[in-house]
């Protein structure tokens, strides 16, 4: 409907304003009405525009979900045969130990020590060998040299120059550090195997430990052995590990140890004997 205009005022050129107000509202109006059937004529045009873009999109999600959904089904399908694999290996472990299957010993030790965890800078290696005849595990273990220990007495705060500084560590106190360790990481090792053994399959442990190090003399790499002991598990398993002084066991074991591991000072583990 065409808008009337509103009423002219004032006293002269009334009739000339109201027709000039109501030929701009018919002009305003046919313009209006224009636009109007325009916009009207192209609905069908613009509604199948959109029914081609929503058709287009939806023809495109389809298209991805299907690949998410390959995908999932793939992924899912590996993971299903992983887990399969790793529970038949687990059984195959299960059924080998139950039997004292050699390689399944060997397995369950070499899990045992893998999840033995030791500082970032103290890397620690293991090597195990068992003989169902005599039900005893040869093992060797391998730790770094004495220049891996931290020679780091204590840190001071210096207020005066807004540094901290260190103190060394006696060359007494850092001999006793690493003896500490090679003592503490042979019965550690011991103890983690029988430890874990509780079906008793291990009956003893031979174990050989020492460092790969460069010899002074010839400059080639060499292993140097610190400890070497023969242990049976009834023994081993009355100690109190809470409330010894490692090295201290260690001479109740019988065990043969350098009396010097920081200077390299190597054992000679021959006749070593099980206690």
């Amino acid at each position: 409907m065409q808008h009337q205009p509103a009423a002219p005022t004032g006293l002269f050129g009334k009739k000339k304003k109201w027709a000039d107000a109501q030929a701009a509202a018919a002009h305003q109006y046919a313009q209006d009405y224009y636009v109007w059937q325009a916009a009207t004529a192209s609905l069908p045009q613009r509604r199948a525009a959109q029914a081609d873009q929503y058709a287009a999109a939806e023809k495109q999600r389809q298209l991805e979900f299907s690949r998410v959904e390959t995908r999932y089904a793939q992924e899912s399908a590996e993971r299903d045969a992983a887990a399969a694999a790793q529970n038949a290996e687990l059984d195959e472990l299960i059924s080998g130990l139950a039997y004292g299957a050699v390689d399944a010993v060997q397995e369950y030790v070499s899990i045992v020590l893998a999840n033995s965890v030791y500082p970032e800078w103290f890397p620690v290696s293991h090597s195990a060998v068992f003989d169902p005849s005599s039900a005893e595990l040869s093992l060797r273990v391998s730790i770094p040299g004495p220049d891996k220990v931290p020679t780091v007495k204590a840190y001071r705060y210096v207020r005066a120059s807004d540094e901290v500084t260190s103190s060394p560590l006696p060359q007494k106190d850092l001999k006793e550090r690493y003896s500490g360790v090679v003592h503490n990481v042979a019965l550690r090792s011991m103890h983690e195997i029988f430890e874990a053994d509780r079906r008793g399959l291990i009956r003893a442990i031979s174990l050989e430990l020492g460092t790969e190090t460069t010899n002074p003399a010839t400059g080639r790499e060499t292993y140097v052995p610190f400890v070497a002991a023969a242990v049976t598990r009834d023994l081993f398993m009355e100690l109190d590990l809470s409330a010894v002084v490692p090295s201290a066991t260690l001479e109740h074991l019988g065990a043969v140890v350098s009396k010097n591991p920081f200077s390299l000072a190597a054992i000679t583990p021959g006749g070593v004997r099980k206690v």
